[in-house]
């Protein structure tokens, strides 16, 4: 499901689902890791019954830099919200800012329900989304994770923002039991340079394509490496394409990745979750302060 909303709310039928696994980026220094992820998911590929054809970037990365705002307690996270600012250049070398708000719950119904609309002046895209993750530390099986977001393209700072201005552009904000006096800082002071590549383009039945993308979180400055995951996104109408076939084939080959990249992924491991923790700290009680939350990551 998608809705997109530039002037008014535009509902189209199309489904969103987007696969991740998290890998351990400490085996991506190697230079030769990205060809042995090439090589691992066209093996899986094949297995499947799925193509993969060359990559369009060739020996080519895209960058852009992302900026994660919330209170010092992260109050948005710990209310199952991720605000981010992302920044990316076009070939005309001009700043594009996206600022977006989403809303997670592994219950479809309840992250429908809380999708965090902005005020209605304020010209925007809505999308809903399935996101598939594994189901247990070792990396292996699916879960779900449903999140609501809403993107604004134009500039705005959010950098010591007063909380109690911010349900004034998001109102699914208001009920949250939160300081108004709260300033909106950077997610542990760091910004996040991310790095995609991409390992081919996917193949479907019906027909379907999809991009499988390699992506490197690097924290500015220095570019110390801190998560990297291997995705593909598949996004079809139900009403064209057959539904069973399409689930069918895009779950086994998640699967099929998992056991090929067995010793790739890290046990529990998300980008996000990895950006909180940088500077989370263990009460004595050994309770992970955000460890409730990070069970609807995505």
């Amino acid at each position: 499901m998608s809705i997109v909303r530039p002037t008014a709310d535009i509902t189209d039928s199309f489904v969103y689902r987007k696969f991740k696994l998290p890998l351990d980026h400490l085996r991506l220094t190697d230079p030769k890791a990205l060809a042995e992820l090439r090589t691992a998911a066209r093996q899986a590929a094949v297995i499947i019954g799925v193509a993969l054809s060359e990559p369009v970037w060739q020996e080519h990365t895209r960058s852009r830099s992302v900026i994660f705002y919330d209170t010092d307690e992260f109050d948005l996270y710990r209310n199952s919200f991720i605000l981010r600012k992302r920044t990316s250049s076009s070939r005309d070398q001009s700043a594009h800012e996206k600022i977006v708000l989403k809303f997670r719950h592994p219950d479809r119904l309840t992250a429908l329900r809380v999708g965090p609309r902005p005020a209605a002046e304020i010209p925007h895209t809505l999308r809903f989304k399935e996101q598939i993750l594994p189901s247990t530390p070792n990396g292996r099986g699916m879960r779900s994770i449903f999140w609501h977001g809403c993107k604004i393209i134009e500039p705005c700072n959010l950098q010591d923002l007063p909380y109690r201005r911010l349900p004034a552009v998001f109102p699914a904000l208001r009920h949250l039991r939160v300081d108004p006096d709260a300033r909106l800082k950077s997610v542990n002071g760091v910004i996040v340079d991310e790095s995609l590549s991409e390992i081919g383009k996917l193949e479907f039945a019906e027909p379907l394509a999809a991009r499988a993308l390699f992506s490197l979180w690097s924290l500015k400055p220095g570019q110390r490496a801190l998560a990297a995951e291997l995705s593909f996104q598949i996004k079809y109408d139900p009403r064209k394409i057959s539904n069973e076939r399409i689930t069918s084939q895009s779950e086994s080959l998640y699967l099929e990745l998992q056991s090929r990249l067995d010793g790739w992924t890290i046990p529990g491991g998300t980008k996000v979750r990895e950006l909180y923790r940088l500077g989370a700290e263990i009460m004595e009680t050994g309770r992970d302060p955000i460890g409730h939350a990070a069970e609807y990551e995505i």
